[in-house]
């Protein structure tokens, strides 16, 4: 029986969760399948008709972008499942949902993020030419959706995390080339088109859910880790904080690319030292959430300003900066905007990536008064309004669209059916028939 192994996997269920079984087995084999199918259509179509590839390919492009886009994707794919897998209910989930979700914004964003670029912009071209580039920008997209798809890990179902990422990217694109393009902010690593974007889109949607469902996250028991789930979270924080760097210069000039690994390798170190020290300090002990996440604010914060040549001991500033507010921010801020506002943040992504690119993208304009102006895209002393600019208007547009977003998927029926009550939440087992399961035993037969 279905039931039978929904119930089998990971443990018992929670109650009140068999009344539901019928609603949510719906949700998958209908709203789930038919919105991924109907997505796929769509895209196929569009790659078939305004894409081609790129006829200028040669060895030094690949050699120069393929080991940068392959670490992203191993950032993306892998590592922020990984780190969202601390959830010690919800770790398949968490996973199989994040790779998931990555394939099918990866796909969406070539198209969103290419006529953005190359058609909307460079209006010379009537068709996207897919080239290593905007396989990157478009890695990069999936980063920002899966930090947003972080601060509802777990309270979403399959489907409306669907719709409420098919919303973002083409917002993502347009937001993008606003600060990139039009701005011409400072903003190499995605400080703040991939972070700030990510991270305020996926706050207000959480805020939305969160109200529709009456359930203000940290009080559900579930929202808890396990040893063994801390421990794959970990080794997720070592994966992306290797990459990192990778991440921040896989875009940037060939010239520039050593300042942004180099930078960025010094801020990380930064952030891992002071998250450490600031952690035992606050708790008397090291905590592992200040350990699995601010030690990746440095990367964060520095990704704004990576390709400008500043002190070594400035990079490192900024890290030691960004992984003490971060780590604070863990420990006081997220839970009291969970507990007084219901602003709930699943894995704390206010802390790693909102505050850190806000910094960011404010120390970047800083730092833009100490440079040549060969290294900037305005003058040293009109940059900052630009990059002040940039970080508003993407907080007030990623926010706009993640609240809206939220709400439509927590309202239309064919979005929100079924909605999750707060004992369903955080549960393996309520989306995979056989997470977790033991085979029966069999008795041997005697002959």
């Amino acid at each position: 029986m279905v039931g039978d192994v929904h119930t089998s996997a990971i443990g018992a269920m929670p109650a009140g969760l068999h009344s539901s079984h019928h609603q949510q087995e719906f949700s998958l084999k209908y709203s789930f399948s038919g919105s991924v199918l109907a997505a796929c259509g769509l895209c196929t179509v569009l790659l078939m008709v305004f894409t081609e590839y790129t006829d200028h390919v040669g060895p030094d492009e690949v050699n120069r972008y393929y080991l940068f886009f392959i670490q992203v994707m191993a950032m993306v794919f892998l590592g922020i499942g990984l780190l969202m897998s601390f959830l010690r209910r919800y770790s398949f989930s968490a996973i199989c949902l994040n790779f998931f979700a990555s394939s099918m914004v990866f796909i969406q964003a070539v198209l969103c993020v290419g006529t953005v670029q190359q058609v909307l912009w460079n209006q010379t071209l009537s068709k996207i030419v897919l080239d290593l580039p905007l396989m990157i920008d478009a890695s990069f997209c999936a980063a920002a959706a899966m930090i947003s798809f972080a601060a509802v890990v777990g309270k979403a179902t399959p489907t409306q995390i669907v719709w409420m990422l098919f919303l973002q990217t083409p917002v993502y694109a347009l937001n993008q080339h606003l600060v990139v393009h039009t701005f011409e902010a400072l903003d190499m690593g995605g400080t703040i088109v991939v972070h700030a974007f990510g991270c305020y889109y996926g706050l207000a949607a959480s805020v939305a859910l969160s109200r529709h469902q009456r359930d203000y996250g940290e009080s559900n028991p579930k929202l808890s880790s396990s040893y063994i789930s801390d421990i794959t979270s970990m080794v997720a924080t070592v994966l992306l904080w290797i990459n990192w760097p990778s991440f921040n210069a896989a875009l940037a000039s060939a010239a520039a690319q050593f300042l942004s690994i180099a930078n960025t390798v010094l801020a990380l170190l930064g952030s891992t030292l002071s998250a450490f020290a600031v952690s035992s300090y606050l708790d008397g002990k090291l905590s592992a959430i200040a350990v699995q996440n601010a030690t990746l604010a440095g990367g964060v914060c520095i990704g704004a300003a990576c390709t400008l040549k500043m002190a070594p001991g400035v990079a490192f500033m900024v890290g030691l900066s960004a992984g003490a507010i971060s780590t604070a921010c863990f420990k006081y801020l997220t839970p009291y905007l969970d507990l007084r506002f219901g602003l709930g943040d699943t894995c704390g992504i206010h802390s790693l990536h909102g505050l850190p690119a806000i910094l960011g993208a404010l120390l970047a304009g800083l730092i833009a008064f100490t440079q040549d102006e060969s290294f900037l895209l305005h003058s040293s002393s009109t940059q900052m309004a630009y990059q002040i600019a940039a970080i508003t208007c993407t907080v007030f547009i990623s926010a706009g669209a993640g609240y809206m977003a939220g709400w439509l998927v927590s309202t239309v029926n064919l979005f929100a059916s079924p909605t999750l009550e707060p004992d369903q939440m955080f549960e393996d087992g309520l989306w995979f028939t056989a997470a977790g399961r033991e085979k029966d035993f069999v008795a041997p037969v005697e002959v």
